[in-house]
């Protein structure tokens, strides 16, 4: 019996061996390998913006994902394609999610989308089903608005700024242009890019009632090639404009609100100054000018105001400016030297620039600050000031000047506080008045001594070449006529500038 078992156990250990030397002699496995399986694709929406009743904006973000079951996915490939063949048009991608922007086709209203996303494996097989998900999109037409400035004259030279605000609903990357004209939504408009929110619009020519005016957007020093047409002067003027987005779809026409455009009558220009307008001051300097010849000139009102808002000063300085450029001398007058000055000093360097003469008288403020950087646009380094005592002006003291054919001039008012100017250097004094000093330490009734310290009240600067440029008096003209001989004096000051 033992053998009997021995002899099974031997056999079947013979049998087991012989199997391991066969196989140990075989090359590699026996058996069919796996097919790589294709990846599988799925996307929802995950955000749609909408506008309005029953509208989807062109704005939406789309978020996917995918599974390999023998791999992994390496990246994802999408096609807004409208069906899918052998022709698509896939574009890679490696996140999970994106937003895209959908413009309908030119001159459509709306449209349909058909997004499709796939996965590709490890191995670079595609999903062969790629998930796809609709969008149906409407375009909706962009909007624009004239926004307000700071100031919004209504009675101009013919530069004008204006602001507008465009929007669309769809994104502002589906602004395309802007179209303007003047006065008249008929006559072909000129385009603008979208990003312009804002425009100086200069008259190209004063020669005729109907001109072009060109461009400078926003804050840019230079024109836009392009010019708006039909721009009229002494007249009424509305600007029309309206946006176009990226399918054509139009605005309405929006129109700014009317601004009489004056053309210039000629190449002087008074400026009256006084917080509020000064007829007794324009009457005394357009009554000046025209004794001395002088029948044409133009006026501006820069301080006026009608309701509560400036009629006549520009939107901002760099309009006002291009206004100044417009003449050749400038005579200026008013009750503020503070709000002379800064004006002044912002708003005429092109005037200077362009060999522009100016005459500047103000009342002077006891609160002037005499060394105020103000003064730097006049011939003053700084005015004279002392808390110990106070100069005045009595009437019927004497300005008198060491200039040849300058006659002397007699104080029809009394001045309470004078402060003579410190010349800059190359600057040259017309005129020094007789002033008294008041002691403010003391306090001695009157009457008070003679001042016989600095006493410029009138001075010119002087350009480079010695040439006069600016006239600047610390005193009213219309107060130093005692003697009955302003036009004399007034004279020598138009010859100092060339007039």
């Amino acid at each position: 019996m033992k053998k009997n078992i021995l002899l099974f156990s031997f056999c079947c250990v013979a049998v087991f061996n012989a199997f391991l030397f066969l196989s140990s002699c075989k090359k590699g496995l026996i058996g069919d390998a796996n097919i790589n399986k294709a990846p599988d694709t799925h996307t929802i929406i995950d955000t749609i913006i909408r506008s309005g009743a029953n509208r989807f904006q062109s704005i939406v973000k789309i978020h996917w994902w995918g599974d390999d079951a023998d791999g992994f996915v390496r990246y994802y490939e999408y096609s807004f394609d409208k069906t899918i063949n052998s022709n698509t048009t896939w574009h890679k991608v490696l996140g999970l999610d994106s937003t895209f922007t959908l413009i309908t086709p030119v001159g459509v209203d709306s449209a349909d989308f058909i997004f499709h996303i796939r996965a590709i494996d490890n191995k670079g097989l595609a999903d062969p089903t790629p998930a796809h998900v609709g969008y149906p999109v409407r375009n909706t037409a962009p909007t624009i608005v004239f926004s307000p400035g700071i100031y919004n004259p209504t009675y101009t030279f013919p530069v004008v700024r204006l602001y507008w605000q465009a929007t669309d609903l769809d994104g502002a990357n589906n602004l395309d242009h802007l179209e303007l004209i003047w006065n008249d939504t008929t006559l072909r408009p000129v385009k603008i890019d979208a990003t312009v929110s804002s425009g100086i619009f200069e008259a190209t020519s004063l020669a005729n009632s109907i001109t072009t005016t060109r461009i400078y957007p926003n804050n840019n020093i230079n024109p836009l090639d392009s010019v708006v047409s039909n721009f009229k002067l002494q007249n009424n003027n509305r600007l029309y404009i309206r946006a176009v987005d990226k399918s054509n779809t139009k605005s309405p026409w929006v129109a700014s609100y009317s601004i009489y455009v004056r053309k210039p009558s000629s190449p002087i220009l008074l400026i009256d100054a006084y917080t509020s307008p000064s007829t007794l001051a324009e009457s005394f300097y357009g009554q000046r000018m025209v004794n001395k010849g002088y029948s044409t000139f133009d006026t501006i009102r820069l301080f006026e105001k009608i309701s509560g808002q400036f009629s006549q000063l520009a939107a901002d300085n760099a309009t006002q400016s291009k206004i100044f450029k417009l003449f050749n001398s400038i005579i200026w007058f008013g009750d503020n030297t503070n709000n002379s000055l800064f004006l002044a000093q912002k708003t005429t360097n092109e005037f200077f620039g362009n060999g522009g003469k100016m005459f500047m008288a103000n009342k002077l403020e006891s609160l002037f600050d005499e060394n105020s950087p103000l003064l730097s646009i006049s011939p003053a380094q700084s005015l004279y000031d002392n808390n110990d005592s106070t100069l005045l002006l009595q009437t019927d003291s004497l300005a008198t000047s060491t200039k040849s054919g300058f006659p002397t001039l007699k104080s029809t008012v009394y001045i309470p506080v004078i402060k003579p100017m410190q010349l800059l250097p190359g600057s040259v004094n017309l005129y020094s008045s007789h002033l008294s000093v008041k002691d403010n330490v003391n306090n001695p009734p009157p009457p008070y001594p003679l001042w016989t310290g600095t006493s410029s009240i009138i001075a010119e600067k002087l350009n480079a070449s010695n040439v006069p440029v600016m006239i600047y008096s610390e005193v009213e003209l219309q107060s130093l006529n005692g003697n009955l001989n302003i036009d004399v004096m007034w004279a020598k000051i138009l010859a100092e500038l060339g007039l």
